[in-house]
């Protein structure tokens, strides 16, 4: 058997966790799409601004392309993952240890996310999803808000290990129109609904870097193009609201000054933010 080189800190374990799970799900492969901070990573690669480290292992899972059969479920189970919490559907975890506290963690940790709009719910408080549920248990996949352009606009991309290049993984992962929505989708929830969680200084440094790197009026143009999409169209549209709220919004540019503080000049921040203001359609 060989032996690979071990992951050495979390961005290279949520590395390591992404290959694996993709090639536990490769019946499914059609239907995932990397999402979070890794697709960040990929798409802003050439961006000489240094990355933030993430523990976050993001799949989106489109619910029309994945197939009633293997469930999603076993297939996880059967690879020695478990649900990290019952809490909340598509946590789940491998290599368990116990942290300095004596709470239970894993080094790999893979978040299964579908698109809200395609989930089967129409609530904003349930994270389940129903089309997926009768097949592949209650607690596979969870949903976000946010994610929907992501079920479309992607494209393969294959995938390196961090802590050991022989290990790889062909996945589509979200394009930048895709992930600037998803981000904003993200932090503007969080703006609204704060008990949902905390706005961090790294999401919006993670939206400036896709933003930097990408033309906004093409990106503008492909997003206005499923504005009226008839399955995703209403969530683009309140995607498309909460992007403009968070680059309307004077504390979310003062929060990337903070996130990228010697690295990147103000002014250049401020620049791409009035760029992508610009260029957003009132909706």
């Amino acid at each position: 058997m060989t032996e690979f080189e071990e992951p050495r800190n979390e961005t290279e374990w949520s590395r390591r966790a992404i290959i694996n799970v993709v090639g536990v799900l490769a019946v499914h492969s059609e239907s995932l799409t990397l999402v979070g901070a890794h697709a960040v990573l990929l798409r802003t690669m050439n961006l000489d601004v240094p990355g933030m480290p993430t523990g976050d292992g993001d799949l989106g899972v489109t619910p029309g392309l994945v197939g009633e059969v293997p469930s999603i479920e076993a297939l996880l189970a059967g690879e020695g993952y478990e649900h990290r919490t019952t809490a909340r559907p598509g946590l789940w975890g491998r290599e368990p240890y116990d942290e300095s506290d004596g709470t239970r963690s894993f080094r790999e940790k893979i978040d299964l996310l579908a698109p809200h709009g395609l989930s089967g719910t129409t609530s904003r408080t349930r994270r389940g999803v129903p089309a997926l549920q009768p097949a592949h248990g209650k607690l596979a996949v969870g949903n976000a808000l946010g994610l929907e352009l992501a079920a479309f606009n992607r494209s393969l991309v294959t995938i390196i290990d961090f802590a050991d290049p022989r290990l790889s993984a062909e996945v589509h992962v979200a394009e930048i129109p895709a992930l600037v929505l998803a981000k904003c989708s993200k932090v503007g929830e969080r703006l609204r609904e704060p008990h949902k969680g905390r706005v961090r200084d790294k999401d919006l440094g993670d939206l400036w870097r896709l933003m930097a790197v990408a033309d906004p009026d093409d990106a503008v143009r492909i997003i206005t193009g499923f504005l009226d999409h008839p399955e995703i169209g209403d969530d683009v549209r309140q995607s498309v609201e909460w992007t403009a709220g968070v680059l309307q919004d004077p504390a979310s540019v003062e929060r990337v000054k903070s996130a990228f503080d010697t690295f990147v000049a103000p002014a250049e921040i401020d620049r791409v933010f009035a760029g992508w203001r610009e260029a957003l359609p009132p909706v």
